[in-house]
C-alpha cells in the first residue's frame, strides 16, 4: 500500500504547487506517485497538462460518480506525465465545473484513496480550500502524513480557526498536522502569526521562479527553482515520510536520480 499525503489549507497558499514539488522530490529515486486533486471548480488537468488535450472521459469525475471504485478503473482514469512518466494525475477536465457530476459522495473518495494507494508508492491529494467539497475532509481523514499551508497574514490564520471545528474528530489527526507558511513574502509577520496558531513547521517562500513556472504550465518543473527555505521545509516532509516507511520497514533506499523508465505493466498508461 502506498503512503497517502494530504496537502490542505487556506486559498492561495500554494498547495498544488507544493504537490508537484513534492511528487518530482519523490520519485527521484525511481519510486511512483499519482497527485489527486478533487476540486471541480477549477479543473486542474489543463493547468498541470496545458499542451495536452486530455478527454473528459479521464476526468475523476467519472470515477467518483461511478457505483464501486477498484484499481482497474483508478488506472483507466490516470494521466501519466509524457516528460516524466514516474508522476501520474487525477483530475478534472478542461470545461467542467461543478454541476458536471452528480454529488460527490464521501464514502467514494475514501474507497478512490484506497484503490489508489494500491498502485504507486505515493499518492498525494491535493485539496482544495472548501470542506463543503467532502473531498477535503475525506482526504485529511485518509492522509498517513496530512500538511496544512497557510499564507502567514490574518486570511491564513482566519482560514485555520474558521476551519478547525469541523476537525475536532479524532479520524482527522488534526494535531498531527505538519504546517507550513505558504507564500510567504518577506513583509509578513511570519513569527506573529506563527505564535497565534502554535508555530509554523517550517517556510515555503513564495519565489518568482516558481511563479513562473506556475504560470508558463511548467508546475513539475519549479523543483530546481526552489530556494534554502522551501527546500528545508521540503526536506523536513521527506524526512517524516522516511521516519514512518522505515518503522513498517517499506523503505528502500535507492539512488536519487531521474529516469525515462516508464509505469510498469501493471500501472496506468
Amino acid at each position: 500500500m502506498g503512503k497517502v499525503i494530504t496537502v490542505w489549507g487556506s486559498p492561495g497558499s500554494g498547495k498544488s504547487m507544493f504537490c508537484c514539488i513534492l511528487a518530482k522530490a519523490l520519485t527521484r529515486d525511481k519510486r511512483k506517485v499519482i497527485i489527486i486533486n478533487g476540486e471541480a471548480g477549477t479543473p486542474m488537468l489543463p493547468i498541470w497538462l496545458p499542451d495536452q488535450i486530455i478527454e473528459t472521459g479521464a476526468s475523476i469525475g467519472q470515477v467518483l460518480s461511478s457505483v464501486e471504485i477498484d484499481t482497474s478503473l483508478v488506472a483507466s482514469h490516470v494521466t501519466v506525465l509524457k516528460s516524466y512518466p514516474f508522476i501520474g494525475l487525477m483530475g478534472y477536465s478542461a470545461g467542467e465545473n461543478p454541476l458536471s457530476y452528480p454529488e460527490t459522495d464521501f464514502r467514494m473518495v475514501l474507497q478512490l484513496v484506497s484503490a489508489a494507494s494500491k498502485l504507486v508508492d505515493f499518492i498525494i491529494l491535493d485539496c482544495g480550500s472548501s470542506m463543503t467539497n467532502v473531498f477535503t475532509p475525506a482526504a485529511i481523514e485518509s492522509g498517513d502524513l496530512v500538511i496544512r499551508i497557510l499564507t502567514p497574514d490574518l486570511k491564513g490564520v482566519n482560514y485555520l480557526k474558521a476551519h478547525q471545528p469541523l476537525l475536532t474528530d479524532e479520524r482527522f489527526h488534526y494535531d498531527k498536522h505538519m504546517t507550513f507558511a505558504g507564500m510567504a513574502r518577506p513583509f509578513h509577520a511570519f513569527d506573529e502569526m506563527g505564535y497565534i496558531i502554535g508555530g509554523f513547521d517550517g517556510m515555503l517562500p513564495y519565489g518568482k521562479e516558481i511563479d513562473r513556472c506556475a504560470t508558463e504550465g511548467g508546475m513539475f518543473q519549479a523543483l530546481k527553482c526552489c530556494n534554502a527555505k522551501y527546500t528545508a521545509a521540503l526536506n523536513k516532509v521527506l524526512e517524516a515520510l522516511e521516519q514512518m516507511e522505515a518503522a513498517t520497514g517499506q523503505y528502500t533506499e535507492t539512488p536519487a536520480e531521474d529516469s525515462e523508465e516508464e509505469f510498469s505493466d501493471e500501472q496506468p498508461e
